[in-house]
């Protein structure tokens, strides 16, 4: 009898010890496949954030994940779309966009764990496949009906409105108007992801919003509240999309505080200096624990010392000391002030630590990966800050693309790009110069007049490093950004 008992209590404590020892019990989720259940590996953050595997999901999909930069990105590659996670980051890219998890990616026994409620809609939006997720169910469901068309987006321009349809691949459309303030676009081959495009019919721009899936084809029909006057379409790539920009301004509202008289016809004498980063946000930081945010600050303190002094120009700062200021803030004080010029003052990063110089950028769509890289990094810290849905889409359509506002002031900003480059290449010789280059910056796009963006070094880089933190280096910076104004003001002056 007593080792009947002692039995029974050895088998209960090595029960007890199985339930309660971490990872013994592996958890996974279901994912109904079209071909029948699947299950993947998860587990549970704080007690209520879901992360799954990845890594088995891609498998499930077909697809695999690789290192894009081994130990630093997780590539995941669909037939039209590229994502690259970043292990302990929310941030991730989407082609040339980047988005924000909200939570960090995490690797866990060599498999990528993302946080199911904040990316299963990205991967439905990027996969033919509807995928949607249950929270209370904690499963997956991925249905068979394939879609490419796949969602849309408004955006509101100086001189009228762009919209995008997003498709999976290239396909012939047909677009017309109706009676009403109709605009209606035939899908050739369509098949439409009717629950993504109609959760914006509460646009503040449309009157009504309707999709249509038939035999073979799709069709968006979009009702806008004022007529619609001229206007043009396109197929664009990288990312496929149907592309129509409604000239007309009654068609829809102006975007707030439009361009205002600048540029070459004025008096070029307000320059608006604005200093990377700020507050909480502390910008890149180099191996020496060097903070960006702090040595723009100092440049921009220099550079608008010098201006103050001479009186060619009248300077104002986005932020003069330690403080957060948002994007809509930093473009709105650079409006309301009625700026003449934007500088936009940083120091760049990279994953390479060889990587070193200044670089001189305008705002176009990035031509090369290290430009887009620089956008990427630049414009994280502004996906961070609460916007709804429609106007996050608006904020990403309106760096990736050099449409309508800016292209008014591309002539300018590239100038003065030019003459900025100059300026620093016959003065700064302590480092590389990496030239000028174009990219799609938040901080450049919501300001209506001719503006740059300054990558003054590389803080990742020990010696670029140590530049930023001697005095004359930042002075030589000021200087060299100051003279590049001054040519510019003479340009544009004596016309």
């Amino acid at each position: 009898m007593r080792n009947m008992i002692l039995k029974i209590l050895i088998r209960i404590i090595l029960i007890a010890a199985f339930i309660l020892t971490p990872g013994l019990m592996a958890q996974e989720l279901s994912v109904q496949m079209p071909g029948g259940l699947e299950k993947i590996d998860y587990f549970l953050e704080n007690n209520s954030i879901v992360y799954f595997s990845m890594s088995q999901m891609a498998g499930l999909l077909g697809e695999r994940l690789s290192w894009e930069e081994v130990g630093l990105s997780i590539l995941f590659v669909t037939d039209y779309h590229r994502m690259i996670f970043f292990p302990g980051s929310p941030y991730f890219r989407v082609d040339d966009s980047v988005k924000n998890l909200t939570y960090a990616a995490k690797l866990k026994d060599g498999q990528l764990y993302l946080p199911a409620q904040t990316f299963f809609p990205f991967l439905d939006n990027v996969r033919q496949e509807h995928i949607a997720w249950d929270s209370g169910r904690r499963s997956v469901k991925v249905n068979s009906e394939r879609y490419n068309v796949t969602d849309i987006a408004l955006a509101p321009k100086a001189n009228g409105l762009l919209i995008e349809i997003f498709l999976n691949e290239p396909k012939e459309y047909e677009l017309f108007t109706s009676e009403g303030n109709w605009i209606n676009v035939t899908i050739a081959g369509g098949k439409i992801n009717r629950r993504q495009i109609l959760s914006y019919k509460s646009s503040s721009l449309l009157l009504d919003l309707n999709a249509f899936q038939f035999e073979n084809s799709a069709q968006i029909s979009m009702r806008f509240k004022r007529d619609i006057g001229k206007y043009t379409h396109r197929l664009q790539s990288n990312p496929v999309r149907i592309q129509i920009s409604l000239l007309d301004t009654s068609a829809a509202a102006l975007a707030p505080g439009g361009p205002g008289p600048v540029g070459p016809d004025k008096l070029i004498d307000r320059v608006i200096i604005d200093p990377g980063h700020g507050g909480t946000d502390y910008g890149a930081i180099g191996p020496k624990s060097t903070r960006e945010k702090e040595i723009v600050l100092d440049i921009a303190r220099r550079l608008a010392k010098l201006i103050r002094k001479d009186k060619l120009f009248v300077a104002y700062m986005t932020r003069d000391k330690d403080i957060n200021v948002s994007l809509k803030e930093r473009a709105d004080m650079a409006n309301r002030s009625k700026g003449d010029i934007f500088v936009s003052i940083h120091a760049n990063a990279s994953i390479k630590r060889g990587v070193r110089g200044f670089q001189v950028f305008f705002l176009a769509p990035a031509k090369n990966d290290s430009a887009r890289a620089a956008a990427q990094l630049e414009n994280a810290p502004f996906l961070a800050e609460k916007r709804t849905r429609s106007e996050e889409g608006k904020d990403n359509l309106s760096y990736i693309l050099s449409d309508m506002i800016q292209t008014e002031f591309q002539t300018e900003s590239s100038d003065l790009a030019a003459m900025m480059e100059k300026e620093l290449r016959r003065s700064v010789s302590e480092t590389s110069n990496r030239g000028i280059d174009q990219a799609g910056f938040f901080v450049l796009n919501g300001v209506y007049m001719p503006s740059v963006l300054v990558e003054t070094a590389f803080i990742t880089n020990r010696e670029d490093e140590k530049l930023l933190n001697n005095k004359e280096y930042r002075e030589q910076m000021a200087r060299s950004i100051y003279e590049g104004l001054k040519k510019l003001k003479a340009k544009y002056e004596s016309r």
